[in-house]
């Protein structure tokens, strides 16, 4: 049964959020996503409001089937067999032409069809009205009342993306505590590999990684060749795909400095680093962003450090749109590497301090998505590696994603009803963070953020020593022995360590050499 956000109850800023059943072919995106206390200020004035169609695979089962394989499948072989019928574009875009919006893309997949238009035209096309609101944290826009999609192409519509603006990942790189904590000194890519007992031999080479990114990159491009004549690490090709409009944005230059170095500094080997740059952190762009590098498929992972309350991604259709996307790379060998959040197990729409418990339990999106590797964090308190779960890295149970048939036996913790997060760790807290060139200068950074572009470029190290055909990681990794995993057992993040898997550090963190060796 799937599960949707009640529109009229929504309060993404408050502690309780109500839930109730729609029917299963029912599409996400639709309802009038509030936050609490905000107040209609009138309808939306603008020229125009891009929307994405989410449309479904022909065969569900079917691709569920090819991505529980973890690999295999070509993109040639996805449009074939499961792309969405050409017929069914061809009805977005009758649909669109009669209600004056404009078709502005197909992607390659046909999965998803950009449309825009005047804020008035989307609101008649979606049979709704597009309504300014105002709240305490500022304002946003949304539909006055639930939206519906043509009976034309209705059935074969997953999510509708855009008709609210509320919908965006997020991130925020925490940085070291100033003095008074006796952790270990911030740690550069080589400490890091040492730390988890990487192999010198196994460096990545013949492989080729990928971050997904926002915004203007020339100062982390910049920063990147200033990090590798630090430590000494050769000059990775980068390689920068736009997805959408180019952005003048620099808010999160660190953490595109924090992806880009370390997802190259821990695989030292790798011929070229491919900087997917979107045209901003709205779940639509984000997703067209994605869906770009699973369609090029030029690469066998990714990383992206940013994510959203799942409860906020499903209620805006981001996890039923990403997760056929992700479904389609996952059946094609390729593994996105996704920071878990940094607010322990409450969701980060509702936690304003890094870690604090307050707020709604709930786990970060795409972390919890089954077709991503979710990465947790940890506290290193000395070599060894000498470790415990770190207080503020997100975990925890998802609502709406079912257990992964590789996660049935994860033991430990694990209780089996749902998808939990994270699958795997590594350090994490910025007291034990990583030495990041920020606009030529050197910082410590730690979260999340951090640990999931390490472990993309830890696992570039395993795919090159092992033939680069492991295919998707996850069920790999799982079925990896204890052995291969450092078991951390202690520490909490509103859930508690235990011995085995549990929901602060997943499997645990990586002993290297291990995976190496298979």
């Amino acid at each position: 049964m799937r599960l949707s956000v009640v529109s009229s109850a929504v309060a993404v800023s408050a502690a309780a959020v109500l839930l109730t059943p729609v029917a299963a072919f029912a599409a996400t995106g639709l309802d009038p996503v509030r936050l609490k206390g905000a107040t209609d200020a009138g309808a939306l004035q603008r020229a125009s409001v891009p929307v994405t169609i989410a449309l479904a695979p022909r065969d569900k089962a079917g691709l569920a089937a090819a991505a529980a394989r973890g690999g295999g499948l070509t993109p040639a072989e996805f449009n074939e067999r499961f792309a969405p019928a050409a017929a069914t574009v061809d009805a977005v875009r009758s649909w669109a032409g009669a209600n004056s919006l404009n078709v502005v893309s197909v992607s390659a997949n046909r999965t998803l069809v950009r449309v825009s238009g005047s804020a008035e035209n989307v609101g008649k096309a979606f049979g709704t009205t597009l309504e300014r609101f105002t709240s305490g944290s500022g304002s946003f826009f949304a539909p006055s009342r639930e939206a519906t999609v043509p009976a034309a192409f209705s059935a074969q519509t997953t999510a509708v993306l855009g008709l609210s603006n509320l919908g965006r990942v997020g991130f925020s790189p925490p940085r070291a505590a100033s003095g008074g904590l006796n952790f270990p000194a911030s740690y550069g890519p080589q400490d890091i590999a040492s730390l988890y007992g990487a192999p010198a031999s196994a460096t990545g080479a013949g492989q080729q990684v990928s971050v997904i990114a926002e915004g203007d990159l020339t100062q982390p491009r910049a920063d990147l060749a200033t990090f590798e004549d630090r430590f000494g690490l050769p000059h990775v090709t980068w390689n920068q795909i736009q997805v959408g409009a180019a952005s003048t944005d620099t808010s999160g230059s660190d953490e595109w400095d924090l992806d880009t170095q370390y997802s190259t500094g821990l695989a030292p080997g790798v011929t070229q680093l491919n900087v997917y740059d979107g045209a901003s952190l709205s779940n639509d762009d984000i997703l067209a962003t994605i869906n770009r590098w699973v369609t090029d498929d030029s690469t066998r992972q990714a990383s992206f450090s940013a994510g959203e309350c799942e409860l906020l991604a499903f209620a805006t259709g981001f996890t039923d749109a990403l997760d056929v996307t992700l479904a389609q790379a996952a059946a094609q060998g390729q593994s996105l590497f996704v920071s878990s959040g940094d607010t322990g197990v409450f969701c980060s729409a509702v936690v304003g301090v890094n870690g604090v418990p307050a707020g709604i339990p709930s786990v970060e999106y795409p972390a919890s998505s089954p077709y991503a590797v979710g990465v947790g964090g940890t506290t290193v308190l000395g070599p060894g590696p000498n470790e415990i779960g770190w207080y503020a890295g997100g975990g925890g149970i998802s609502y709406f994603e079912s257990a992964p048939a590789y996660q049935a036996s994860a033991g430990g913790s694990f209780l089996g009803v749902n998808r939990g997060v994270p699958d795997v760790s590594l350090d994490a807290d910025p007291n034990s963070g990583y030495t990041v060139i920020v606009a030529g200068q050197p910082e410590t950074i730690g979260g999340t953020s951090a640990s999931a572009p390490s472990w993309q470029g830890i696992w570039a190290r395993v795919q090159g020593a092992r033939g680069g055909n492991l295919g998707f990681a996850d069920p790999v990794l799982y079925g990896e022995p204890a052995s291969a995993f450092n078991d951390i057992v202690l520490g909490a993040n509103g859930a508690v360590a235990t011995p085995g898997y549990d929901y602060v550090t997943g499997r645990g963190t990586p002993i290297v050499s291990a995976l190496v060796s298979g």
